[in-house]
């Protein structure tokens, strides 16, 4: 007897199961450690992108992280879960009688009114994920199970030694309890607590940031001067993270290296601010005198509110109309 086991018709991939192209790849199915099981990341046949989704309150929620390297797209998903839990989770509590009010309970509260406090302009996107961070991986661990009553001086100063024996600065000290701070302020504001307790003083050492000096900022536009169209050997984390289709570009110095030092010293602007700087930002004001002015936008990191830096063109160039070096050039650094 015949055996066709072994043989296949000749429309079975017509009539084979095909999946969706935005249903998950099994393959890449990802769950996030030390978070719900049913908080995973993965890939499609649609998008290039990781994926997000979560269950909550009988719903799956999905969104794209807009990125194709995994471990961004973890972080991507962490956001998105706690900022989900604020919106979903943050905006009543229903006290339990079976057991007393925990400190854990009423940080997603805390987190949600600060989320809205970033919506209206009045707290940073980057300030709201370092809170988020602080109260998720060391305030909550240590205060979670304590009822919110019981959070006192005492506990608050064992907390501190905690932080003391970890070797943590007093600055990271200090902001850990401003965190701890902003949960007993909604605890007492809903009357939850009756008072809010003293909380221990951490003394803060000053250490301002080192600078250069005249001779050193010199020496460091020379430096980018003689090193322009050398390519860098080693590059860096963050250049790596690109890709390399899309680092080759990055590991060459090039000759606005040193147009970019003299326009920072003079104008004062962070990097973190010169990444996120456009041409839009920037007006030139021919009046009696020649000026650059910046509008920078809100969404800097520095959050400054219609901050006006006005910027003289001889200044930043170093240049007057017949060719002489500027009074103004206050660093001395155009002259080079």
């Amino acid at each position: 007897m015949l055996d066709f086991t072994e043989f296949c018709a000749a429309n079975e991939d017509d009539y084979r199961y095909q999946p969706h192209r935005t249903a998950p790849i099994s393959s890449t199915i990802t769950p996030i450690h030390n978070y719900p099981k049913k908080l995973r990341i993965y890939l499609t046949n649609a998008s290039p992108y990781w994926q997000v989704c979560c269950y909550f309150k009988g719903k799956t929620y999905k969104r794209s992280l807009k990125t194709t390297i995994r471990q961004v797209a973890i972080r991507a998903a962490k956001d998105y879960f706690h900022q989900m839990v604020a919106n979903l989770y943050g905006s009543t509590i229903t006290p339990r009688e079976d057991r007393a009010l925990l400190f854990s309970d009423l940080v997603a509260p805390t987190i949600a009114i600060e989320t809205a406090r970033t919506q209206r302009g009045e707290y940073s996107a980057a300030g709201l994920n370092i809170l988020r961070n602080r109260l998720h991986k060391s305030v909550e661990p240590h205060f979670g199970k304590m009822p919110i009553e019981k959070v006192g001086f005492n506990e608050i100063s064992e907390y501190i030694q905690l932080l003391s024996r970890l070797k943590r600065s007093p600055t990271t000290i200090q902001q850990h309890i401003v965190a701890t701070r902003k949960v007993l302020n909604y605890a007492y504001a809903n009357n939850y607590i009756k008072h809010l307790p003293k909380f221990p003083s951490v003394k803060i050492n000053s250490s301002p940031r080192g600078s250069f000096n005249l001779a050193e900022y010199r020496l460091l536009v020379q430096t980018a001067k003689r090193y322009v169209h050398t390519k860098i050997v080693d590059p860096t984390k963050s250049q790596r993270k690109r890709g390399r289709f899309h680092m080759e570009a990055y590991l060459t110095i090039s000759p606005e290296l040193q147009w970019l030092i003299r326009f920072m010293v003079n104008s004062f602007v962070r990097p973190t601010d010169i990444k996120n700087l456009q041409h839009q930002h920037i007006t030139v004001v021919r009046n009696e005198h020649i000026y650059l002015r910046m509008n920078l936008p809100r969404k800097l990191p520095c959050q400054v509110d219609n901050l006006k830096l006005e910027i003289s063109l001889t200044n930043f160039l170093g240049m007057n109309s017949i060719g002489a070096t500027s009074p103004r050039d206050s660093c001395g650094l155009n002259s080079l």
